[in-house]
């Protein structure tokens, strides 16, 4: 295998190895920032799917009950 991409031997991890690797406490920091985005990335879905559950399955309110709001008559003192 002469190109250039048989040069780049898949490693243990399942990524390209280019030659340069992450000092420990680098690597660790960015499996760290890996699972953040990973949490956050669940977190917005999972949201998403409630609120659109929520709108689907709960009840809407009467759209002219909501116009018909009473205005009550107060005195200033």
């Amino acid at each position: 295998m002469t190109c250039e991409a048989g040069a780049r031997m898949l490693d243990t991890n399942s990524t390209f190895d280019t030659g340069k690797r992450l000092r420990p406490d680098h690597q660790e920091f960015a499996d760290g920032l890996r699972l953040a985005t990973i949490a956050v990335i669940a977190a917005v879905l999972s949201a998403t799917v409630v609120i659109g559950a929520g709108r689907v399955l709960l009840p809407r309110p009467d759209p002219i009950a909501e116009a018909q709001a009473q205005l009550v008559r107060t005195a200033s003192r």
